[in-house]
């Protein structure tokens, strides 16, 4: 299949894919690369146009005011702070990556720093995964800005880039838009605007524009290690999820269907998806007890090895039980889920390892091989969907399901009048 740009304003149908810089672990004991969305949606921008993603240089400004810039070879720039500076050694550590594509963010950003850990736990890693991503979204933006919308995040904090255009897939307009979600200084990230969440104004309006608000949407997401998911596993697969109220099942089959035609393993999970009121809140809460009890056990702790003990399981705590629950504002959760679709729009394919690769691993990375297929899957489900858009459509239907405004799920209950 042929994905060109197209002279269409809107698309029939869409594709949403998102980086979470620094999200490497998340809610269900995620161990993750958060870029698959992203570098998937990237990889067909390139094919639409032809642009290299080459990283021709990484400035990097070292100091406690640091800063990493990344310029692709097709002019596009980002650049992200780490809140505690950039040392002379990181700097050096980061330029190892000019030459490569800025596609697979995630995975350059282990290949420079080893890992990568969100919470502010290790920020110029994922200072350096901001940069890459916003540069390689910058790319089409500045080459093509009469065929791409964009904006950054314009939530407190954030500093993302969010692009989409119209992509022709063999004939089929499709509304294409790819999310950086990251945090000014590393120690993100804020995924409140994940998937095809619209949960603040610009981005709303970058989704207006490319007609994707209630739009049978796709929406990719990354590499995981889950044990709710891959424990089972003898192998890699997609894993496909929707809630048949919540979601979008033709949405979902039409993945299911499409990774069924190219051989992939699939597997298909109904019963995952359905939001749950107070669940995000629940286990916030708990976390912050766990982090109290560390707490008054280190306020009364006398000897050196108990306080190395202690802090040794609040950084535990913080470094990856944290990146479940602070990922996303509690009462939004219970609207768009843990990936951020908008109630009976879409349905979410990630690939999921099985325990053996984890054991060998730590870390999910994409390789350039995930992502082919990641391409291959979502262009196979565009041509699937087109077969049902119809039903796709009338499942969504705002009269008969009337939505709230996500903005506001974003103020304070008190602030709501």
């Amino acid at each position: 299949m042929q994905v060109t740009l197209s002279d269409k304003k809107q698309g029939i149908m869409g594709i949403a894919g998102h980086a979470g810089c620094g999200h490497c672990h998340s809610h269900n004991q995620y161990v993750q690369d958060d870029s698959g969305g992203l570098a998937t949606v990237l990889a067909l921008f390139q094919e639409a146009t032809g642009l290299s993603l080459a990283i021709k240089e990484i400035r990097a400004e070292i100091g406690t005011e640091g800063y990493f810039e990344v310029v692709t070879e097709s002019g596009g720039r980002g650049r992200a702070y780490a809140r505690r500076g950039i040392t002379l050694q990181e700097a050096n550590l980061a330029k190892a990556l000019i030459g490569r594509e800025a596609i697979r963010t995630h995975a350059l950003a282990m290949e420079a720093f080893g890992r990568i850990y969100g919470q502010g736990i290790h920020e110029a890693p994922v200072a350096l995964q901001t940069a890459i991503a916003n540069a390689a979204l910058d790319s089409f933006v500045g080459n093509f800005p009469e065929q791409f919308q964009w904006t950054y995040e314009d939530l407190p904090g954030n500093c993302g880039l969010i692009a989409g255009a119209v992509l022709d897939f063999d004939g089929i307009p499709v509304s294409v838009l790819g999310t950086v979600n990251a945090t000014v200084g590393g120690v993100g990230p804020n995924e409140d605007l994940e998937g095809n969440s619209w949960a603040a104004k610009s981005k709303r309006q970058v989704m207006e524009k490319l007609g994707m608000i209630d739009m049978p949407t796709i929406v990719v997401e990354g590499k995981v290690y889950s044990p709710i998911f891959s424990d089972n596993l003898s192998q890699g697969c997609f894993l496909v999820r929707f809630d048949s109220q919540w979601d979008n099942p033709f949405v979902g089959r039409s993945i299911l269907a499409a990774g069924e035609k190219l051989g992939y393993p699939m597997v298909l999970r109904e019963d995952v998806m359905a939001r749950v009121p107070g669940a995000l809140a629940k286990a916030t809460a708990e976390l912050g007890e766990k982090i109290i009890k560390l707490g008054q056990e280190l306020k009364e702790a006398e000897f050196a090895q108990e306080k190395i003990d202690i802090l040794a399981r609040l950084a535990l705590l913080v470094s990856q039980d944290g990146g479940g629950i602070s990922f996303m504002t509690n009462r939004l959760h219970e609207i768009v889920g843990g990936v951020g679709i908008v109630p009976r729009t879409g349905a979410v394919v990630s690939y999921i390892v099985p325990l053996s690769e984890h054991k060998k691993f730590v870390v999910p990375f994409l390789t350039e091989g995930d992502v082919e297929k990641f391409v291959n899957l979502t262009k196979e489900a565009v041509a699937e969907l087109k077969g049902c858009l119809a039903q796709a459509k009338e499942h969504i239907d705002r009269k008969r399901y009337p939505l709230l405004a996500l903005e506001d799920m974003m103020t304070k209950r008190e602030d709501v009048q």
